[in-house]
């Protein structure tokens, strides 16, 4: 990670995705392309009482051993864990999640709070002590067409335990970034209000970047954009082209990260992802 950020003129490196045991799913297979996960497993309350809790000491070692590396290359860093929402939406599978919000709300509470009190643990016992740069949310929960269920009912679930989680993150001083893929005005306004710094993903199939920085960039940093399909079929030139519309557009009030909307898979072409870059460094606004 360290080479490549050097290469690439990357400003940031993961240290790891923090296991906080939360998730209840299983490896149905394994590929040459990776693991494929069934989710939806989980049904009835009983099952958190049965999860075991999550070994953070064996996982601080390996953690804070990158942190040292990322602060001796002067490089920033950040970790990793999964909201409750996303970790809802996963465990239970969307469609049997969403009856659940209508049918067993109190289920819905106990679990997202479930979800965060370990995140709070994880912030304890490894992000006080490693003190990364800021922590990132893993957090999907739109479509290209809106969120996964109402922004009410997400509000309803999510703020107040999600509120504690920001609280402590406060305390000790280090900023959070939100993930989600698909559309997201209706979910920024729950991430302000959660005093979030930023927010990755802004994807370009499912959002109008300009709505976005006209919307909501003065109040928190936008991140990303950048289509991977686009970006794995496109030329050099045709990348570096949109990069730089994408740059000029996103950065109109100074506050815009410019990146992939979600992870760049090897399929990139590597010359591809060298012309963003390079356009990234190049652009002057």
């Amino acid at each position: 990670y360290l080479e490549m950020a050097a290469d690439l003129g990357h400003a940031a490196i993961p240290l790891s995705y923090l296991e906080t045991n939360v998730l209840f799913q299983h490896i149905a297979e394994k590929t040459e392309a990776g693991a494929y996960y069934a989710g939806g497993e989980l049904r009835d309350i009983s099952q958190l009482a049965e999860r075991p809790d999550p070994d953070f000491s064996a996982q601080l070692p390996a953690i804070q051993h990158r942190r040292n590396a990322c602060t001796a290359a002067g490089r920033a860093c950040w970790t990793t864990f999964t909201w409750c929402f996303h970790a809802a939406a996963t465990s239970m599978g969307l469609e049997h999640f969403a009856i659940a919000c209508y049918d067993q709300p109190d289920f819905i509470h106990e679990y997202m709070e479930w979800v965060e009190r370990r995140n709070r643990a994880a912030i304890r016992e490894i992000i006080a002590k490693v003190r990364p740069d800021f922590v990132l949310f893993d957090g999907d929960c739109a479509y290209k067409t809106g969120t996964m269920i109402q922004p009410e009912m997400m509000r309803e679930f999510c703020l107040e335990p999600t509120r504690k989680t920001m609280a402590l993150l406060a305390e000790l001083g280090i900023p959070a970034v939100f993930h989600s893929d698909g559309k997201i005005d209706q979910v920024i306004p729950l991430l302000l209000e959660l005093g979030f710094r930023a927010v990755h993903g802004c994807e370009k199939q499912a959002n109008d970047l300009n709505h976005l920085v006209t919307t909501f960039g003065n109040d928190i940093i936008l991140c990303g954009n950048m289509d991977i399909g686009f970006l794995s079929t496109a030329s050099p030139e045709e990348v570096s082209e949109t990069t730089t519309e994408m740059l000029r557009i996103g950065s109109q009030n100074g506050r815009f990260f410019a990146g992939c909307n979600t992870s760049p898979q090897d399929y990139i072409p590597f010359e591809n992802y060298q012309a963003m870059a390079r356009a990234i460094q190049n652009f002057s606004g």
